[in-house]
């Protein structure tokens, strides 16, 4: 069969983009990809061919080619963003292949850009306050002090700790089972919490009202599932501005937890393992943070430059009572 049969046949299968998007689904359903990658899925799928419909030419592959070359090429596109669109409809047009509608992937030979990551990170002074503000008189000012906690003991990620049930938290062993199902990488693996977390946690599973009928272990105070949006928003509104921060988000408290493990001792491949990177290079970057503060230390208390220059430096007196 030659490819202008395949190409026939593909589109007396699929006469739209949304026919083609809606098997492609059900195809990475059966494979087992999760529900938050489904739903990227379609997001970025459908904003190609949203912007520019003349993506969609299966007779025209060239033309293909063209307009998601022009959608990717925007003026102001953050590598990250370019990134994240190149993985999604470079996956789908793979697809697209394997059922005969194109010979070649029109993302073939594109490149991911290289992005700095964005990693924030507050002081112990910030993160002190932080855990002070909840009102713990309420279920919700509970939830988020024990979310707080959770978040910094275990550098989790924030949609990773509102999968978490009921069943996935050992107040005992003080553990969190991160399952595979829920997990980033699709690996599961435990995460350690200190006592004062399993506080916590036993102080809101306490609250929560006995008509509630839910597994999860986050809800929102109607019993529902609290999402990373919503949980964004209420640190973003209730208590950036209490801490005089113009920004504060979920990600922010799991990038602040692994610059403290590290400056607390942690070895770097225990971090790695808690935060559940595939490998090293990404937890490097939290490394280099950590050695900038090194650099800076040593600037500040340098043996030799006291040494060389001890008539210029002020000597401070220290006395002993």
């Amino acid at each position: 069969m030659n490819q202008t049969s395949r190409v026939v046949l593909f589109q007396e299968k699929f006469q739209t983009w949304e026919d083609a998007l809606k098997s492609f689904v059900l195809f990475r359903k059966a494979q087992g990809y999760s529900s938050r990658t489904i739903k990227d899925y379609r997001y970025h799928v459908a904003l190609l061919f949203r912007e520019c419909p003349q993506a969609w030419s299966p007779q025209d592959a060239n033309k293909t080619r063209m307009a998601v070359l022009s959608y990717l090429d925007q003026d102001g596109i953050a590598p990250a963003t370019f990134n994240i669109r190149r993985k999604y409809l470079k996956a789908f047009f793979s697809w697209l292949v394997d059922e005969g509608a194109y010979t070649r992937n029109p993302l073939e030979g594109i490149r991911t850009r290289k992005a700095e990551p964005r990693i924030v990170q507050h002081s112990a002074e910030i993160l002190t306050k932080l855990l002070k503000l909840p009102d713990k008189s309420t279920y919700c000012g509970r939830r988020d002090y024990a979310l707080l906690c959770l978040s910094i003991d275990t550098a989790i990620r924030p949609g990773e700790a509102l999968s978490l049930t009921l069943d996935d938290v050992d107040l005992d062993e003080m553990t969190a089972l991160v399952r595979a199902s829920v997990s980033k990488t699709r690996k599961s693996r435990t995460l350690p919490f200190s006592l004062e977390t399993a506080k916590a946690l036993k102080a809101m599973i306490s609250a929560r009202p006995q008509e509630w009928d839910t597994k999860l272990l986050f809800t929102n105070h109607e019993g529902d599932r609290l999402t990373v949006s919503g949980w964004r928003q209420r640190l973003q509104r209730h208590y950036a501005p209490k801490l005089g921060l113009k920004r504060l988000s979920p990600y922010d408290l799991r990038h602040d937890a692994a610059l403290h493990f590290l400056r607390n001792g942690m070895n770097p491949f225990a971090l790695q393992a808690i935060m559940g990177h595939t490998n090293l290079e990404t937890t490097k970057h939290y490394i280099a943070l950590v050695e900038a503060d090194i650099r800076e230390a040593h600037e500040t208390a340098s043996p030799v430059k006291r040494l060389l220059y001890r008539d210029k430096i002020p000597v401070i007196v220290l006395t002993i009572y």
